[in-house]
């Protein structure tokens, strides 16, 4: 996930309890097209590739990199938001990756475009821990920059072979072209295996000193090929409704070279 996007929802006055107007068969239809059309654009590549799947909807990062010399292809339809975004594994230590991003409540209003990397230092599965440096930036619908951001994410496994905590903290610098903001952005965030396909995903996160959380479930669809992940969330201040409800879903294919 591209961590400091969120920060822009914290911040946007659309985004606060009173000013969301849903229609609700309308939303449950778009949700419903959305995971049809996902599957279906999926189970048509899944024949000729296999490798590990590692889904981020959610707001903290992983120090991990998607397959070395392939890339992942991930989406996810949000209550206020829907991404699709893809990442590029050039070696084990470096992954390049864009996003865009789309306004859900405005039916998929064009939000802007993203562009980030990310360098770990080891592989979180061999070693058991990884820290890494991530940056990125945000351009908005008229390719004006609009974020700049870099944060460290530091992995560990814990309990057993299917559980990871994860932690963040970094800065985001928003209104880049005109009177620049900086944010602290820090978080914690555990994948918690229950069994070989499921896993509970918790976090906490903020910028500055605006916090939020979001808790769901990740499935193994197929082992080592395809995931989808339940999530609901919201700030911890009344009306900060965001990221609400998340429905994602990614795959990584095998070596390309």
């Amino acid at each position: 996930m591209l961590l400091p996007l969120l920060m822009r929802s914290f911040r946007n006055p659309k985004y606060t309890e009173g000013t969301i107007m849903y229609n609700t068969d309308k939303k449950v239809n778009d949700i419903g097209l959305f995971i049809k059309l996902s599957i279906l654009l999926l189970l048509a590549l899944l024949f000729g590739f296999a490798d590990a799947v590692r889904a981020q909807q959610m707001q903290i990062d992983d120090a991990a990199i998607t397959t070395t010399r392939s890339f992942q292809i991930e989406t996810w339809r949000g209550d206020f938001e829907t991404i699709f975004a893809s990442a590029v594994g050039l070696n084990q230590y470096l992954e390049l990756s864009g996003a865009l991003n789309f306004d859900t409540k405005t039916d998929f209003e064009f939000e802007g475009w993203a562009f980030e990397t990310k360098f770990v230092q080891s592989d979180l599965e061999e070693t058991g821990s990884a820290w890494g440096l991530t940056a990125g930036t945000f351009f908005n619908a008229n390719s004006v920059l609009e974020t700049v951001y870099v944060y460290v994410p530091y992995s560990r496994m814990i309990l057993n072979e299917y559980s990871v905590l994860h932690l963040n903290a970094g800065l985001a610098f928003s209104d880049v072209t005109n009177s620049t903001q900086t944010s602290i952005t820090y978080g914690v965030r555990g994948d918690f295996g229950v069994h070989e396909r499921v896993a509970i995903l918790s976090e906490i996160f903020a910028s500055d000193d605006d916090f939020g959380y979001q808790a769901g479930f990740r499935f193994g669809l197929l082992p080592g090929l395809l995931e989808l992940d339940f999530t609901y969330g919201q700030g911890f201040q009344k009306g900060m409704k965001y990221p609400g409800f998340n429905i994602g879903i990614a795959f990584t294919p095998d070596k390309l070279w």
